[in-house]
């Protein structure tokens, strides 16, 4: 394991909240960038974020 961490750009979005759950699930450390925007629903996107933040490897 590496102790870099790893940032992750949309990551309350699909693709970046599935990328982020793999590699906290491997052990890694995660800063998650989102800018929420309304293109897509910004309740979901935040509800990405809370099972997200429950991680001690994220922020």
């Amino acid at each position: 394991m590496s102790d870099e961490t790893i940032l992750v750009t949309g990551a309350a979005g699909f693709i970046g909240f599935h990328v982020t759950q793999k590699l906290l699930q491997a052990g890694r450390r995660v800063i998650g960038l989102d800018n929420i925007n309304s293109y897509y629903d910004p309740k979901l996107k935040e509800a990405r974020l809370d099972v997200l933040k429950n991680d001690p490897a994220f922020s």
